[in-house]
């Protein structure tokens, strides 16, 4: 069964909102983002074996994005396979744990279809799971901490449906949920200071599966240090409708109970699997792939989002391996997982093309864009930041800008004065694309 390719072209003004016209340009020469036409990328490899299966029993009843059910499913199974399996990569241990987040509109993007519909499979398959480790709502680390401790199932599906509440947290003063959970993905040995005491869980096995839309993405990492290495544990998927039910699905009950015992089954002989490795096949094309990672450093927000392309390859690879309960990461396994990474890798490109990745640039070039023809004064910049900016950091924001690209600094009179006005350009963003 063929899933069905998206017609949708992503505007502008759906990631932003309504725009002002920039100098020198026309709604002629204005170039919308969008995504290939074709959503199952690299002919389909990424909709492999029981991931694939599960996504195409789903799809004809479900107007959810396929790949928002395949990361929903992917991101699931390893957190139910528990942090056993693993493979290991310049000494650093990688288990099947991913941080996923799904970027689309607030209802149209069906964002909890994904969720909702995967979800069923394994309600069937391990209703244990489903029941008591898949949770969200935390409030800070101890919290997380907590939840694995104390004897506790060491699994955690952290499911946050609105995932930029993570984000505000995390700026909150004293708060140490984000540099926790940038723990947790690397680690399974956490520990944080609740009041007097020190909690700590020494086989914790936390994934992350969030769901945001990509204006709130956009807006609260401009207010977060975006390189912190927060961003780039994350797989950003980016998802749409994928077509119109109006008198909704019916996915049968029989379908999804045969299916989740063959989940259960593959859940139970995956997590005896330890040490995990490639088959000779898939050690050749993972040297040519691992090459053409190492080129792949774009410049500002992009090239800081994918930085950790070879580790998330690795664990995509692992996962599919494991949910056919093998200890060899064969070519099939690989190539799935690299056509995965590659749509999250277009999706990385179409949400954050536009930002330098510097939470000062990004306010100011927001501002700018807004602005349009008119452009940005030096007063008005510094009332970007409420004044709450250095004259230092604000002339690093605007050199940052105009050397990628994404603004001009323009010499303009005023009452026999000149004043540098900041505007912002169409060329860098039409590059992105």
């Amino acid at each position: 069964m063929t899933i069905p390719r998206s017609s949708h072209v992503l505007s502008y003004e759906d990631l932003y909102g309504p725009e002002r016209p920039i100098a020198g340009t026309t709604d002629s020469e204005s170039e919308p983002l969008s995504r290939k036409n074709d959503p199952l990328g690299s002919s389909g490899r990424a909709f492999y074996g029981l991931a694939g299966e599960v996504v195409r029993a789903i799809e004809p009843h479900s107007e959810a994005d396929p790949f928002g059910l395949l990361l929903s499913f992917l991101a699931l199974f390893g957190a139910a396979v528990g942090g056993r399996p693993h493979a290991l990569a310049d000494g650093a241990r990688h288990p099947a744990r991913l941080f996923v987040v799904l970027v689309g509109a607030t209802a149209k993007g069906r964002k909890g279809s994904s969720w909702a519909q995967t979800k069923r499979f394994f309600e069937s398959a391990d209703p244990d799971f489903t029941a008591t480790r898949c949770m969200g709502g935390f409030a800070s680390a101890e919290a997380v901490v907590d939840a694995v401790a104390n004897g506790n199932d060491e699994r955690l599906l952290l499911f946050e449906p609105e995932w930029a509440r993570i984000l505000a947290v995390g700026k909150r003063d004293g708060s140490t949920l984000s540099p926790l959970l940038r723990d947790a993905w690397d680690s399974d040995q956490l520990s944080t200071r609740a009041r007097s005491a020190v909690v700590e869980a020494d086989s914790a096995h936390v994934c992350i599966l969030g769901h945001v839309t990509a204006e709130e993405l956009q807006k609260k990492l401009m207010e977060t240090e975006f390189f912190s290495g927060f961003a780039n544990r994350h797989l950003f998927c980016f998802v749409e409708r994928s077509k119109l039910l109006p008198s909704g699905g019916n996915l049968a009950y029989e379908a999804i109970e045969a299916i989740g015992m063959r989940i259960q089954s593959v859940l139970l002989q995956a997590r005896n699997v330890g040490l995990m490795k490639r088959s000779a096949e898939a050690e050749q094309l993972w040297e040519d792939l691992y090459q053409e990672m190492s080129m792949d450093e774009p410049p500002g927000a992009i090239g800081g989002v994918i930085s950790r392309d070879s580790a998330q390859v690795l664990r995509l690879s692992i996962i599919f391996a494991l949910t056919e309960g093998s200890s060899i990461i064969s070519l099939d396994h690989l190539e799935a997982a690299w056509a995965v990474w590659q749509h999250c890798r277009e999706s990385v490109n179409l949400i954050f093309g536009r930002s330098t990745g510097d939470r000062f640039a990004d306010r100011l070039l927001f501002a700018a864009r807004r602005a349009g023809s008119d452009g940005l004064s030096s007063a008005e910049q510094f009332k970007v930041f409420s004044r709450h900016v250095t004259a230092d950091q604000l002339q690093s924001a605007r050199f940052r800008l105009v050397e990628m690209g994404f603004a001009e600094l323009h010499e303009v009179k005023t009452g026999g004065r000149t004043a540098s006005v900041l505007l912002a350009t169409r060329q860098r963003a039409n590059q992105a694309n």
